[in-house]
């Protein structure tokens, strides 16, 4: 995979460094905000509003993106700065328990509420400004590459993070987490220096279209898009009733706050086979349709909480998120990607923002109804705690959602066919990840045969470069000697000639 980023274009390999240093903040920050809430003294409602307020807020946030464009006049200007004050947010967030002496968990929704407010106004920009920088052919290939390799970034940042959470004095517990988001501090000002060598050629808004959110919230259902956008919000819903709450399930419910190793390994399960997998979902996004692969794998987005039900132990639960990976690898990038093919770069900047904020819309309500029910002790004799009971009811919403909508959806390009069947076999017997990991096997085989090979080329080539330097070396030996002796023989025969005609002899 790394081998083959020479083919693409020099900005879009300046973007993968780039996200690899937004990785450093989505592996840090990101991932271990919840348990540094909970190390504040959080309750489930202020974690679900510590998810959902920012996710609300940040979505409807996007719609501004527009104006900030007709500000700046690039998109590469506007996100640099917005990148820039979102790196401020975490070091804000490191110095909360030196500068608010209570209160905290509130300043710690608050900043994060900010951090997500700037940070999702240049969502939309920056979904344009690659969607203009990358070939529509290769649309799901780098965007699967692209996602594969920042994933490595957040599962190695996380490990990282999880190994100095678990390794330090308990006492020590605190700077380890404000070292967390210093570490995600430095990441995203990383990020905001590399877009900086990223060029834009700048755009020209469609100043004709006078759509606004509220209108095409009307026509949802009245076009392909609209469709795609409603099935995308209520499956968000429905998926983040759960989401937020397996963080906080494992802290608590199986008490891994004290073993923040293990907590790290489960969580980043998932990101192993994400990062795994998305290659693969790329390449078959590209050549066989976003809606196939959305199809196959929202099937079983809708049935993943049964496995959170059944297995209650946590290496268990390490082997289901490994699953989850590559469920939601698949489903994810559909949900990112099916933008990118229904409209060009000059219209991307407004329809994402309207996608964005129906997303966090959903998330919102979805976290907060969750957050509530959660704070009451709910049990149905095999569903002995809430948290299931959450799960149990996200299995019928996601499979209410997803017959009702998914069949409305179609494929914008033509694709080659395939069985959905097929598609979700192959997740179920992790083809996403052995795929890659065989031919990744394959080709180390390979190179070490074809290194030996080479190696040995050469050894024989020097043996027989010695032999000959050898041989030429005895050779030239040999005359050499040769010619002493007959020279000395010579001059012998000489002085005898001398000798005898002066008649000595």
């Amino acid at each position: 995979m790394f081998e083959n980023l020479k083919k693409y274009p020099e900005p879009l390999r300046i973007s993968i460094l780039e996200g690899m240093m937004a990785s450093i903040m989505s592996g840090g920050a990101l991932i271990f905000i919840v348990p540094f809430a909970v190390f504040l003294g959080a309750n489930s409602f202020e974690i679900g509003l510590l998810a959902a307020l920012p996710a609300l807020l940040g979505a409807w946030f996007q719609l501004g993106s527009l104006k900030l464009l007709e500000v700046y006049k690039k998109r590469k200007n506007a996100i640099v700065l917005i990148v820039f004050l979102q790196a401020i947010s975490w070091l804000l967030i490191a110095l909360i328990p030196f500068i608010f002496p209570s209160d905290q968990v509130l300043w710690l929704i608050l900043i994060t509420t900010i951090g997500t407010l700037v940070g999702s106004a240049g969502a939309p920009l920056w979904q344009s400004w690659m969607r203009s920088l990358t070939p529509e052919n290769i649309l799901g290939e780098y965007f699967g590459v692209r996602n594969a390799i920042t994933g490595t970034v957040v599962f190695l940042t996380m490990l990282f993070c999880g190994i100095l959470l678990d390794a330090v004095n308990p006492s020590l517990t605190l700077f380890a987490f404000c070292g967390i988001f210093i570490i995600s501090f430095a990441g995203r000002i990383g990020s905001a220096a590399l877009l900086t060598r990223i060029e834009d050629n700048g755009i020209i808004i469609d100043k004709t279209e006078k759509t606004n959110v509220f209108a095409f919230i009307k026509q949802l259902s009245k076009d392909n898009f609209g469709h795609f956008v409603l099935f995308g919000t209520l499956m968000t819903l429905a998926i983040a009733i759960v989401g937020p709450f397996f963080s906080l399930y494992l802290l608590e419910g199986l008490n891994l706050k004290k073993d923040y190793l293990l907590y790290t390994l489960i969580m980043s399960a998932s990101t192993v086979t994400t990062l795994l997998s998305m290659p693969y979902w790329g390449r078959v996004i590209d050549k066989h349709g976003t809606i196939k692969v959305l199809k196959a794998t929202g099937l079983l987005v809708c049935l993943y909480p049964i496995a959170l039900i059944l297995v209650r132990e946590p290496i268990g639960l390490g082997v289901a998120e490994l699953l989850c990976g590559v469920i939601f690898s698949g489903f994810n990038l559909c949900l990112a990607n099916f933008i990118y093919e229904s409209f060009k770069p000059e219209k991307i900047i407004k329809y994402a923002s309207f996608q964005g904020a129906l997303f966090g819309t959903a998330t919102f309500v979805g976290i907060i109804v969750s957050g509530y029910v959660q704070t009451f002790d709910i049990s149905f004799g095999f569903l002995s705690t809430t948290f299931y009971v959450v799960c149990a009811a996200a299995v019928i919403l996601r499979l209410f959602f997803y017959t009702a909508l998914v069949n409305k959806i179609k494929e914008v390009k033509e694709t080659k066919p395939i069985n959905e069947s097929k598609l979700v076999m192959s997740v179920l017997t992790f083809e996403p990840i052995r795929q890659p990991l065989v031919t990744s096997v394959g080709l180390m085989i390979l190179k070490t045969e074809d290194t030996l090979v080479k190696a040995t080329r050469r050894t024989i080539m020097t043996a027989n470069e010695i032999k000959r330097t050898s041989e030429e070396g005895v050779y030239g030996t040999i005359k050499f000697v040769d010619g002493v002796a007959k020279k000395e023989i010579n001059n012998a025969k000489n002085i005898i000639k001398k000798r005898k005609k002066k008649g000595f002899l």
